[in-house]
């Protein structure tokens, strides 16, 4: 009986064929011409391209509501916040920090815009010009580098005046008070018979136009008392 021969190396199996490919020792199946698997996406998806996992990107909506927030355009900064907020969510992109403080700050924004708005209504609606003053006022009465400020009080409260005559001024009328102006007003008060103001010694009479150094036809004169010591606490006219 015949003996087969040795393999000439351990090159060739025992048939005389090329050897069997290496086998992967994670027991997988290797890839075609022996080369390595990639890595595996470790969350079971296809393999990352080129063996490295992506980098997430940053999200664009978020960081705009954070540049909008901090240029105060409080609207638009909540808006794109809360868009923000949707697409960073677990993780899927960076930039959730930028979405929130650009939440935070349009919110912040709007509160101050309504304040804004509650300051100037309230401003509106009290302050007293000599285009909108009535005869019976009771105001309080701010005096800064000849600028006067009236605003107004209640009569049965602590107030520094009260508005007693109100006069638009034509043509002629206008250089007349612009001259003569608290005694101009000591006229006024005379023509309606309310001289018995005049004689108080706890009250002075004062004037006040749109534009004390330019006083124009249409222009108002605004006659007012104001207390010389102390407040008032009741009107001064019946």
């Amino acid at each position: 009986m015949t003996t087969p021969p040795n393999p000439p190396n351990g090159d060739d199996n025992l048939y005389g064929g090329p050897p069997p490919p290496a086998q992967d020792p994670y027991g997988s199946t290797p890839y075609p011409g022996g080369g390595q698997q990639p890595p595996q996406n470790p969350y079971g998806g296809a393999p990352y391209p080129g063996g490295q996992p992506q980098e997430q990107k940053t999200d664009g909506v978020s960081i705009a509501a954070f540049v909008t927030g901090l240029l105060c355009c409080a609207p638009v900064g909540l808006i794109l916040g809360f868009v923000g907020l949707r697409r960073t969510k677990d993780g899927q992109r960076k930039g959730r920090w930028a979405a929130v403080t650009g939440l935070v700050l349009g919110g912040l924004g709007i509160l101050a815009w309504i304040g804004a708005g509650i300051f100037i209504a309230f401003v509106v609606n009290n302050v007293v010009t000599p285009d909108n003053a009535e005869v019976g006022q009771c105001i309080s009465i701010d005096e800064d580098g000849g600028e006067v400020t009236m605003m107004k009080k209640e009569c049965d409260e602590k107030h520094d005046g009260e508005i007693v005559a109100v006069e638009e001024l034509d043509s002629e009328s206008a250089s007349t008070a612009e001259d003569m102006q608290v005694a101009y007003c000591n006229e006024i008060i005379e023509e309606a018979d309310l001289t018995t103001i005049l004689g108080r010694d706890d009250l002075e009479l004062q004037a006040v136009f749109e534009d004390p150094d330019d006083v124009a036809d249409g222009d108002h004169i605004v006659c007012y008392v104001e207390a010389t010591s102390g407040d008032l606490d009741e009107k001064v006219l019946d």
